[in-house]
């Protein structure tokens, strides 16, 4: 486990996969899970790094007013200096899932050309009409080709997908079937879709 600055405590974050690879792809999650690899039978066949990082309350507060001094946007300030610190120089793939998803979106948005390619998985759409408006411009705005994945019981469901997609310059939505979903609540996870959302990621770092 490493840790990076933030506010009066830091971030937690992991890396894994291979060492020194010239792909990094960056995993923002919440709970016990955050830091860990997704599928390590799926990343060993990538020739890439995957650094995991674990948010929780409150970096994930306020994520209607990103850019200014809430816990959501100095935590987005500080992925971007976890970024330049980890991958400088580098492209990166990004993946936000559920929660995390909003603060993967806006730093996806603040690196620009930086992040190439986005995941977010079971991510909702925004509630409110205010939330709906203030993230509007920054998905017209978003460099990064973006793959969009819900499926199962929710909380995200097909509309939510065609909300961000419809909003994106580039994006394609996969639901993903009931059959392929595993976990005990029906809701899709990153584990579950982990092949597809690394091979959107990481384009081109498949070992042969």
């Amino acid at each position: 486990m490493s840790l990076a600055p933030w506010l009066d405590g830091q971030l937690d974050y992991r890396s894994f996969g291979t060492p020194g690879a010239p792909r990094a792809v960056f995993v923002l999650r919440t709970g016990d899970v955050a830091t860990t690899d997704p599928d390590a039978r799926v990343t060993s066949a990538y020739d890439v790094r995957v650094v995991a990082v674990g948010l929780d309350a409150p970096e994930l507060e306020d994520p209607p007013v990103f850019g200014g001094q809430t816990p959501a946007g100095l935590t987005v300030e500080a992925l971007r200096e976890l970024v330049d610190r980890e991958a400088p120089g580098a492209t990166v793939g990004l993946v936000g899932e559920r929660s995390a998803g909003p603060i993967a979106i806006y730093l996806a948005a603040a690196l620009g050309p930086i992040v190439d390619r986005l995941a977010i998985v079971g991510v909702q759409s925004p509630s409110d009409p205010l939330s709906r408006d203030l993230r509007t411009p920054l998905l017209d705005h978003l460099d990064a080709a973006t793959l969009v994945v819900v499926g199962g019981d929710g909380p995200a469901d097909s509309g939510d997908a065609e909300w961000y997609v419809d909003r994106m310059r580039s994006a394609e939505a996969e639901i993903v079937p009931d059959d392929e979903i595993s976990s005990v609540n029906g809701h899709v996870t990153l584990t579950s879709v982990w092949e597809r959302v690394l091979a959107h990621v990481a384009p081109g770092a498949e070992r042969r």
